[in-house]
């Protein structure tokens, strides 16, 4: 069994536990498709493919696939991308 620690970027608010909800999570990457998301943003493409790669090691069945745009992404890459990935990651960088 894999375990993957997921950390939101996003600092709540004043008051507020959460900025965001969290979206839900699969029990396991093993035999999912796992996209990146960058925005093209400098060095963002180096950590996700970093992170790919530590993944792939703790799943080595997962598929990952490396989508890239701007943000907010663009309707036909952010279509693609919903309809073949089980899960994603997405950053930004400079």
């Amino acid at each position: 069994m894999y375990e993957l620690e997921v950390l939101n970027p996003v600092s709540p608010q004043q008051g507020e536990v959460s900025a965001f909800p969290y979206a839900p999570r699969p029990a396991s990457l093993d035999g999912k498709v796992l996209g990146l998301m960058w925005n093209g943003k400098a060095h963002g493409d180096d950590a996700l493919k970093r992170a790919g790669e530590l993944i792939r090691q703790k799943a080595p069945t997962v598929d990952v696939r490396f989508y890239s745009g701007a943000l907010p992404f663009p309707d036909p890459t952010r279509n693609k991308a919903i309809s073949e990935i089980d899960a994603a990651i997405g950053c930004t960088a400079d």
